[in-house]
């Protein structure tokens, strides 16, 4: 009988990426949690052969109801739909004890690294899943968290390299020239999955996700080889500067990449490939996504 894996954010970049992997396989049955089960993308989640079910995870009450029967869940939270680190850990620890009452098997957490403990400064996208992360643990909930990396797919979209005056294009990210660890969110889903297949191995485990480690000089190398003759350049943006630049959350994403820089975040790209080998190297990934690219260097 397949077992019923209850997604949340399932019209989401990582919990579709999770839908996917788990339509594909034979073995399980999926729950999609959303909280509109209205919407177009709700809908064509149910065409796909989702079970699709209206949750609230600022709601435990709808939330026990969305994982009753199930046998495990991944469970993403967003910050930044609200940028309310309160909120978020509350939300977290709603899917927690959630799962504690109703049995789950097999919890399988999105969570991040603990940045305040790290370097001493606050990021509260990361510290709120760190603190949940820590809540699991203290629950004795069946769980394994998977930390992603820098998402491949924002360097073409919200943080994609900007024009300047002299025609080529700034990628502004402040890692200077330490190399980053990053993740084709799109293909997550298949690592969650194997995760899921082999309880006996990942139980108990925390998973740093990542598919290549690139400096932004690099990132920049492949983005100009494959949007040719478009010239794309590492901006040299330092943290003061990017966090100076006002937009909501400038400060929390600056300690983000400060912690990227001399954090030692735990990321595991050998891992990463066992778990999916048909994961990409950031090059490979942006030769796959020209057309996207090319549409972002406007």
């Amino acid at each position: 009988m397949a077992k019923v894996i209850a997604v949340f954010g399932a019209t989401g970049q990582q919990g579709g990426s999770v839908v996917r992997a788990l339509l594909a396989s034979s073995g399980y049955k999926v729950r999609a949690l959303t909280r509109n089960s209205k919407s177009n993308k709700a809908e064509e989640l149910e065409k796909q052969g989702c079970e699709v079910f209206q949750a609230d995870v600022d709601d435990k009450q709808s939330v026990i109801k969305a994982l009753s029967g199930a046998y495990g869940s991944f469970a993403v939270t967003n910050f930044w739909d609200h940028m309310d680190k309160a909120r978020e850990i509350q939300q977290g620890k709603n899917i927690v004890e959630a799962a504690k009452e109703v049995g789950l098997k097999h919890l399988v957490y999105s969570g991040l690294d603990n940045v305040k403990a790290a370097i001493g400064k606050e990021c509260p996208h990361f510290d709120a899943k760190a603190e949940v992360e820590e809540y699991i643990q203290h629950q004795k909930v069946p769980f394994t968290s998977v930390r992603m990396s820098a998402y491949c797919e924002n360097f073409i979209t919200n943080s994609a390299p900007r024009k300047m005056p002299d025609g080529r294009y700034a990628l502004s990210v402040p890692m200077g020239d330490v190399a980053m660890d990053v993740i084709c969110i799109k293909q997550i889903g298949e690592c969650v999955h194997q995760i899921l297949n082999d309880p006996g191995s990942y139980l108990g485990k925390i998973i740093g996700l990542s598919c290549d480690k690139v400096t932004i000089e690099q990132m920049a190398a492949s983005f100009s080889k494959y949007a040719a003759p478009k010239v794309v350049y590492d901006a040299k943006i330092t943290l003061e500067d990017f966090a100076k630049q006002g937009f909501p959350g400038a400060d929390d994403m600056a300690a983000m990449f400060e912690f990227y820089q001399r954090g030692n975040p735990d990321r595991n790209i050998e891992l990463t490939r066992k778990l999916n080998p048909k994961l990409p190297t950031f090059d490979e990934w942006v030769c796959d996504n020209k057309e996207a690219l090319n549409n972002a260097l406007q």
